[in-house]
Parts: structure tokens; sequence; C-alpha cells
């Protein structure tokens, strides 16, 4: 590469100290120059801060020919110099009109080294936030510019090895390592003078630091290994609680705060350190908008994950069966968690997370307490949909455990009578009639026939505390169990009639159909299923109502033939 100075960026000296200095660079005397610099008194170096930083940074940049660019060398330390001794408030508004030369790590910790020479000669006034405020935008966006491995829905413990050692991580690591040490030393240095309180500036720079680049790395162990990032992570929450130790009170629904919170809940490290005069109910309310932050960006995973384990963590601390009374149903944050929760258990793409999720609803439920709990189910199945099948199997899960545990205790005998009645007529309903898709609703159908039929095998006839058998079994079997009934018998036929008919080879029209509305995904057409595979499908469907079939047969012995 050339060096000729009489290039389109060569650099023209317009002071003496700066020719004088630019002679001994022409001669390649860089030691000589490095002496004359410093041979300077401040009052000049002061003077002249403007002009030699100038060229200074001008000559950081030339190229040069041989292995080791002395130019690049001879420049560092000079401007090195020049921030302990010159102007510094010139000196920082050359460099932060520097910014598009932020072009290498090198670069980039340079800079920090020289910003903190210089703001530890600034003059203790307000403007020095706003110095620092620009010097944190300006490094934090070189910090954001770097490309990260992608991780996919796919991603697990495998690898997390190989995440950790590529070297775009490791990259990111060093850098923000730095940037890290910076504000330590920082805050170390102002500790000690308290004109000026840089402290919320730091505090909200770290912030931004942990939502923005660092969002990307830090997400959950997975089979007990850790992010490298994480390592990271802890020097600056450390950094952080000595800044503010309670980081609960700078917390504000309306900034992106869902990392941090993430962080301070689910890390006992930090979760122990917060004060204690916080509630686990106020633990919960205060997490649920930074879950629905985290959650509804389904295209970044780990932000997903970091979803599931606040819930999880927020909810586990809850105290069962006393923490929530019914009249907390009335809050819409608790019907924006659930919906959450809901979200997470049956759509969210982070499976290995979904136990997480579901054992956090269980947690949330059970802080409530026996009437409580009974208008969360009442609610839940009133406004769910027939067609979110998954979610009202899950709701008949509890609504059994929670009928046992009633029974049993013999506490509040709430499950008996029109409030167990209510709660039956949200889940024996045939959408339809007897024209209902049974295959859209087959896993709630025998999760409350089977339901039925053990409240008939814990409470028997000659008990009957629940008074099913003499109010309700006579509107269950004709509301209920005689239209399912014709419905399986109907669906059975149709479906046994496609299956002979597909066998006898009178498909024909229906494959000419399918060729005729053929569905394209990405210009290509969507492959199929095989005959063998739509008849497979078929025998499965009909093997489904036959199980239903079973199912009824065994609820009418456990009713002596009544239904």
């Amino acid at each position: 590469m050339s060096t000729d100075d009489t290039d389109s960026t060569s650099f023209y000296p317009n002071t003496l100290i700066v020719k004088d200095i630019s002679t001994f660079i022409d001669n390649s005397e860089f030691e000589k120059a490095l002496n004359y610099l410093t041979s300077l008194t401040e009052q000049q170096i002061y003077d002249n801060t403007w002009d030699l930083c100038t060229y200074l940074f001008y000559l950081l940049e030339k190229p040069s020919e041989k292995l080791c660019n002395e130019y690049e060398i001879y420049s560092q330390d000079a401007l090195a110099y020049v921030a302990q001794h010159g102007n510094s408030r010139e000196m920082l508004i050359i460099m932060l009109e520097q910014c598009d030369k932020f072009i290498s790590d090198n670069s980039f910790l340079f800079h920090i080294k020289l910003f903190s020479f210089i703001i530890k000669r600034l003059p203790l006034k307000p403007s020095l936030i706003t110095s620092l405020r620009d010097i944190f935008s300006l490094l934090q966006c070189h910090l954001t510019t770097h490309e990260l491995p992608t991780i996919d829905n796919d991603f697990a413990g495998n690898d997390l090895l190989i995440f950790n050692h590529d070297h775009r991580v490791i990259h990111l690591h060093k850098l923000t390592q730095s940037y890290i040490d910076f504000f330590c030393d920082l805050r170390d240095y102002f500790s000690a003078r308290t004109s000026v309180d840089i402290y919320p500036i730091l505090t909200k720079s770290l912030i931004s630091l942990l939502q923005g680049p660092l969002s990307s790395l830090s997400y959950e162990p997975i089979n007990s290994q850790e992010s490298l990032s994480f390592t990271s992570i802890r020097p600056l929450l450390d950094c952080f609680f000595t800044l503010n130790p309670n980081p609960i009170s700078l917390i504000d629904n309306k900034e992106q705060h869902s990392v941090l919170i993430y962080l301070l809940l689910t890390k006992n490290d930090y979760f122990s350190r917060l004060p204690g005069v916080y509630s686990r109910a106020f633990y919960l309310f205060l997490s649920i908008p930074f879950i629905q932050q985290l959650s509804s960006d389904r295209e970044r995973v780990m932000l997903t994950e970091k979803a599931c384990v606040l819930v999880s963590n927020v909810c586990s601390h809850l105290t069962p069966y006393k923490e929530f009374d019914q009249t907390l149903l009335d809050n819409d944050q608790i019907h924006l968690l659930i919906d959450t929760l809901k979200m997470l258990m049956v759509q969210s793409p982070a499976r290995q997370y979904s136990p997480l999720t579901i054992g956090a609803y269980r947690s949330l439920f059970r802080a409530f307490n026996p009437l409580g709990r009974c208008n969360f189910l009442r609610q839940q199945l009133a406004k769910t949909s027939y067609k979110e099948d998954s979610y009202r199997t899950f709701l008949c899960t509890l609504v059994k455990d929670e009928f046992l545990y009633d029974y049993q205790k013999l506490s509040s005998e709430i499950y008996k009578g029109n409030t167990l009645f209510q709660l039956l007529d949200h889940l024996t309903y045939l959408p339809n009639g007897v024209e209902s898709d049974l295959l859209e609703i087959y896993d709630c159908l025998c999760s409350t026939l089977n339901l039925i039929r053990f409240i008939g095998l814990i409470d028997k006839r000659n008990i009957n505390r629940t008074l099913f058998w003499t109010e309700r079994l006579k509107i269950s079997n004709e509301k209920f169990i005689k239209p399912l009934r014709k419905s399986i018998d109907l669906a059975r036929a149709h479906y046994k009639l496609e299956i002979k008919n597909r066998l006898n080879g009178n498909n024909q029209q229906q494959q000419q159909q399918q060729a005729d509305s053929e569905i394209l995904v990405d210009d290509k057409p969507l492959s199929m299923p095989s005959q063998e595979e739509q008849l497979e499908t078929l025998h499965k469907s009909v093997t489904k109502f036959d199980i239903l079939d079973c199912i009824l047969s065994s609820l009418s012995d456990t009713f002596n033939g009544e239904f």
C-alpha cells in the first residue's frame, strides 16, 4: 500500500509544532517525534490540542507497507499523551466526530482508553453528564453492529459448546468486557467526587447494554452449561448493584427493562440481594409487562425462553392456596399473564421449556384460595374456544384435580351442586350438535368423559355429596351422552364409507380436484400425502371413534347403565 503524502488523503500541518512532528514522521524518525512531543510544556500541548489531535488521528489511519504499522503505534502513544496533558474538551469533540472511524476492535479498545483519560480531566459540571451520554452511545453502537451466530428453534445443549467457541461470540465477549471495565473504572473514580452524580447515567447505560447486544447472548443454561457471555454479565450486574443497591426502584414499565428484570428475578445470587420489603405478589405484577415483552417476539427464541424462565420463577415463589382470593380475577394484568402462559404452553417454539410454563401455570393457579381457583376455572372455560382443544384438556385436568382435593379435604365442598354443574356445562359441549367435528375436540372429549366417570367412582350413589346422581345424571345423558353417541355413529359411518371408496378406486375425481387446487410454497407445489398415508389417517380416525365408544361403555358401567 502506498504511503505517498501527496494523495487526496494527505494532511497539511498548519502550526509549527505539528509541522515539526510531521517532519520527523516523514523521515521515519518516530522516536524523535515522540520525544519532541513529550518535551513540550503542558501549555503548548493545551494550546495546540485541536491541531495535534487532527493530525494524530489522520496518522492513526495511515497505511504502511511494513507488517508493523509504525504510524499507528506512534499516533496511539502520542494521542494517549495528549489526552493526559492537552485540552480535554477539544479532544473529546474531535473523538466524537470519529464515530465513522470505528472499523476495528483495536480502534474501539483504544478509544475506550482515551475516553478514560479525558473524562477524568473534564470539569465537574452538569455538562459532564451530556459528554458521558455521547461517549456511551458511541461505544455501544459499535457493540450492536456485530453479527452473531443464529439460534433457531432447535437450538440444544450440543450446540452450546460450538456457540461459545464461535469467533463472533468470543469477539463480542472481549469487547463487552472492556466496556464493563471502563464503567467500573469510572464508578470507582467518581465515587469520591460528589459534586456531579454520574451514577444515574451509568445505570441507564448499563441497562441499555443489557437490553441491547447482550440480550442476544444471555440465554438460559442448557444441560447445566452456561453461555460464555454470562461471564461478562456477572461483573456488569455487580457493578449495577454498587451503583444502586435497590435496582427495582429504577424499573419503568415504559422502558425496555425486560432483560434486567429477567436477570434480577431468575438469578439467585442477585435475587437474594434485593431488599426484603417487596412481597411475592409485587414481583409477580412487576414482571407481567416484561414477560409480555419477552414473549411477544416469536422470532427471537432466546427471548421466548427468558419469558418461560421468568414466569416460572416468579410464580414458584407464590404461597400455595392463600396468596390470592377471587377478587384478583377482576385484575386485567392477571388475565394478561394467564393468556401469555397459555400462549407459551400451547404455541411456544421453546419446546424444552414447556414443563416450566406448565409448572408456572399450576403455581399461579394454586396461589388462589379454593373459591378463587373455582372461579379461575369457570372464567377460563367460559372464554376458551372449543377449537383450543389442548388448552381445554389441560383445564379439564385441573378441574379433576380440584374436585379430588376438595372432596378429600372436606374443607370447602365447593365442587358440588350448581358450582360443579356449571363447570361441566362448559366441558360437555358439542359445538355443532351431532354434526360436530369430534376429531377437533377429541382430547377434551376423552378427558371430560373420564372426569364424569371419575366423579361417579369417587362419589358413589349411596353417598352423592356432589348431587350428581340425583340432579345431573339424566340431564347429562339427554344433552350430552346421547347426542355424542349419535355423533360417533355418524362420524364412524362417514369415515368407513370414505375408506371403502378409496379402496375401490373411486377417488379419481378427488385426486383431480387436488391437482386443480394445489398449494404452492416458494413457487413449488406442496407435496400431498400419498394414498397409503391418507388411508392410514382415515383408519386412525375410526380407531379414535372406537376409543370414545370404549370410554362411554366404561362410563355406562360406572353409572349402572344409566348412561
